[in-house]
């Protein structure tokens, strides 16, 4: 059987067969004529569209969402595309365009015709304006990194270093790190050559309760050495108590005084031994799942301290979201006793019979909540999101600290001195987060409803002034005992602490002058000139914190890894200055250099970060 002829208008017929053909057409034009091609011919399919600048020198897929593709969107980068080249659309799509033109021209107008109070109605003009302002923009909107400090890689994605940017190939050179808990021996022997002896786990109790408990003050000090004594004492079991107790021996060995931690480094006794009372202790943290008493958000808690301690952030995060999960069934998270508490409050008076009780459930419920809050806003989680900071989400209530003990302040004890100043620590840096959440709930409400970015900068720098007299009005609150008059140098870990989340804070307030002043592609020097003294100020505070955090920087603590991350960033913006003015002041992140080399053995995540600074170092500024 002969095929059957292609069906293709553009086909020359043959001599022979041209008559019949041309009746055959004429008789059933419908059945064998195809219909004519859109427009006045075929047109070239359009190859798909270039990345942004961005996406180009990362060598990585881009989306090509406007105004901003979703990676410059998530890392704050300033995203530049090429504009969208219609002349290759063919007439019917074009006049769709035009068609989809007039529509939103027509929503535009609708929504924005009339004033109203409806808050519905409100909420999408301001979601409006920066379309309707998109021209006034040039194209470049109020992103989240020109607002508030995001992440390192948003700072690595800064057109300045592009020149030093490793392919993702270059960057999987590095070996993974090693999987924790990969260990050969059984389960049996994880306390095998561990010291047990009495002496020995008193004095792990009074490092864990000097050096850990005192930044998150959780435990009745003298409840809980009674328990963990008693179960050493009897032998370890399975039991919730033996847990607890591990864990507190666990963070005992690996904690030391405010100094360079290099006897608890990986591979010396003191490291050994804690990893040791760690697994132990996780062979047994699964009993405490079903229970609904304080003691399983307590346990929980300390395993993400500890893997906090050891450089492990995406771990702790998930023991601190188990340990807010467990205390969401607390008695004093009620409705109940919320209301109770307000009437009480309210009136003046002090809640009697329970009060030591629920000390220690607001305290375990903040230690938790904050902890997972401030390693959220530095992880991509597909599920939560880094921005869910805001003040409206703090608990409504601070955490009520132990009754005063009876008798003279100048009588207590060194344990009970060093309760007080962790109670001090304690609601010191509660308040200050919560300041640091309600700024960055200012600055984020300017981003919304200012369509410009120099509109934007000119209603956050009216509002700076208030802003730092909240913060030396913090700092002049502070006791004695934290005072920053001191120098720096004498500094205790709480006292050091503070002084360091003092800094993020200032950070935050001069962020939109100092990045507006290194995105010079998209703002004028003429229009940044009243910004100048704020961006000065910026970099001040950013040579400060480095200057502040050196005596930390070998010291292993629970927030050693957000330290490294809060310099890291102060010594790459100090060196992007540094790189737009050709001039000289990379030299700020030699210190910051070396602190990656002290943890280089546990720390991978930020190797880009150290590699660039490396280049600024000894490369492009050397």
């Amino acid at each position: 059987m002969e095929p059957p002829p292609a069906d293709d208008g553009a086909s020359v017929p043959s001599p022979t067969t041209e008559e019949p053909q041309s009746q055959t057409t004429a008789a059933q034009p419908a059945r064998n004529s195809r219909p004519p091609p859109r427009g006045t011919a075929s047109y070239q399919r359009r190859r798909a569209v270039k990345a942004c600048q961005v996406c180009r020198a990362r060598r990585t897929k881009c989306d090509n969402l406007k105004p901003s593709c979703s990676f410059c969107l998530k890392v704050g980068a300033t995203c530049i595309q090429s504009p969208v080249d219609l002349s290759s659309f063919d007439p019917a799509s074009l006049k769709i365009l035009e068609r989809l033109d007039d529509l939103e021209e027509l929503l535009k107008a609708a929504s924005l015709g009339g004033e109203s109070d409806d808050p519905y109605h409100k909420m999408r003009v301001v979601a409006q304006e920066p379309l309707q302002s998109a021209g006034r923009r040039d194209a470049h909107p109020i992103e989240m990194g020109m607002v508030v400090p995001l992440g390192l890689d948003a700072v690595l994605s800064w057109p300045c270093f592009s020149g030093a940017r490793r392919s993702p190939e270059q960057q999987q050179l590095q070996p993974p790190p090693p999987l924790l808990g990969a260990s050969t021996s059984p389960a049996s022997s994880f306390l095998g050559g561990v010291d047990l002896e009495p002496v020995r786990v008193k004095d792990l109790l009074n490092s864990f309760f000097k050096y850990v408990h005192v930044k998150n003050p959780i435990f009745d000090e003298a409840a809980t050495r009674r328990v963990v004594e008693s179960t050493i004492l009897n032998g370890i079991d399975w039991s919730p108590d033996s847990c607890l107790s591990l864990l507190i021996c666990a963070l005992g060995s690996i904690a030391t005084p405010f100094g360079p931690s290099y006897e608890t480094m990986p591979g010396t006794p003191a490291y050994g031994s804690a990893m040791s009372f760690f697994h132990a202790a996780q062979k047994r943290i699964g009993t405490l799942l079903c229970l609904d008493d304080i003691l399983a958000p307590q346990c929980l808690f300390l395993s993400g301290v500890f893997m906090m301690c050891i450089f492990q952030p995406t771990k702790a995060w998930r023991y601190f979201v188990q340990a807010l999960a467990h205390c969401q069934q607390l008695r004093f998270l009620s409705q109940e006793q919320q209301h109770l508490a307000a009437a009480v409050e309210q009136a003046g008076a002090t809640p009697r019979g329970h009060h030591e009780f629920d000390s220690l459930h607001q305290a375990v419920y903040w230690s938790a909540w904050k902890s997972e809050r401030e390693l959220r806003s530095a992880m991509r989680m597909a599920d939560f999101s880094p921005n869910d900071h805001g003040v409206n989400l703090y608990p409504s209530f601070f955490p009520t600290p132990p009754a005063p003990r009876p008798g003279d302040a100048s009588e207590m004890t060194p344990d009970q001195q060093r309760e007080q100043t962790s109670w001090y620590f304690y609601l010191a840096e509660i308040s200050l987060r919560r300041l640091a959440a309600r700024i960055g709930d200012d600055l984020e409400t300017m981003q919304k409803t200012h369509p410009t970015r120099l509109a934007f900068l000119h209603a956050a720098a009216s509002a700076t002034p208030a802003y730092e007299a909240q913060i030396h009005e913090w700092i002049n609150s502070l006791p004695p005992t934290l005072s920053f008059d001191a120098p720096p140098e004498d500094d205790d870990v709480c006292r050091f602490v503070l002084r360091g989340h003092s800094q993020n804070l200032f950070e935050m307030i001069y962020w939109p002058f100092l990045v507006a002043h290194i995105d010079h592609l998209a703002l004028e020097a003429s229009i940044l000139a009243p910004f100048t003294a704020l961006a000065q100020k910026a970099l001040d505070h950013h040579a400060l914190r480095l200057a502040v955090n050196e005596p930390g920087y070998r010291h292993r603590h629970h927030g050693t890894f957000p330290m490294m991350q809060s310099c890291s960033r102060s010594a790459l913006a100090l060196l992007a200055v540094a790189l737009h003015n050709r001039s000289e002041g990379g030299g700020h992140g030699t210190a910051v250099v070396q602190l990656h080399e002290v943890w280089s053995g546990e720390v991978h995540e930020l190797e880009e970060t150290r590699y660039m600074l490396e280049w600024g170092l000894y490369g492009a500024m050397g």
